[in-house]
């Protein structure tokens, strides 16, 4: 059996709390309408979780890779949509950013997208094409929203 910290386990006892009482009373709706869940995403965002993983200079909390497994267990427990809405943001979306982007790009994009204010993921997963190549292929955007659709290669860069 894994012994956590007394951080992470406290951290866990938060996270249960947050899922117990905000996400498992609307997670069934949520699933049901087949929407984003736009206002518990926004909450995560508020809560730093988001940031876990990255430093502090961009508002994370350089938590470790089994602290955040314990969020992306809570979050499971009560919502696979939000679980998966939060795995997106915080490992994949805002990774890019992280570790590709310029300055610049880290003020514009990252910091917001850990704070919940940015949605920063992929549209659409591609098959046959390594992700590296492509950054978005199609783009649907609700009223009130805009969208930067960008291809970008990848490969072979580095973060200066």
């Amino acid at each position: 059996m894994m012994r956590f910290a007394p951080e992470q386990e406290e951290f866990r006892r938060a996270v249960a709390r947050f899922v117990d009482t905000e996400v498992v009373p609307v997670a069934q709706a949520i699933d049901e309408s087949a929407e984003f869940p736009k206002a518990l995403f926004l909450r995560v965002g508020e809560l730093g979780w988001f940031g876990l993983r990255y430093p502090e200079r961009y508002g994370g909390a350089d938590a470790d890779m089994v602290t955040y497994c314990l969020l992306a267990e809570e979050l499971a427990r009560g919502s696979m949509s939000l679980a998966a809405a939060a795995a997106m943001q915080s490992l994949m979306g805002t990774s890019f950013i992280y570790r590709y982007g310029s300055d610049d790009l880290h003020r514009r994009y990252l910091v917001p997208a850990l704070r919940g204010d940015l949605v920063a993921t992929f549209e659409k997963a591609i098959a046959a094409v390594d992700a590296g190549e492509v950054a978005v292929v199609d783009v649907r955007v609700e009223p009130g929203y805009s969208a930067v659709a960008t291809a970008a290669m990848l490969r072979g860069t580095e973060k200066k």
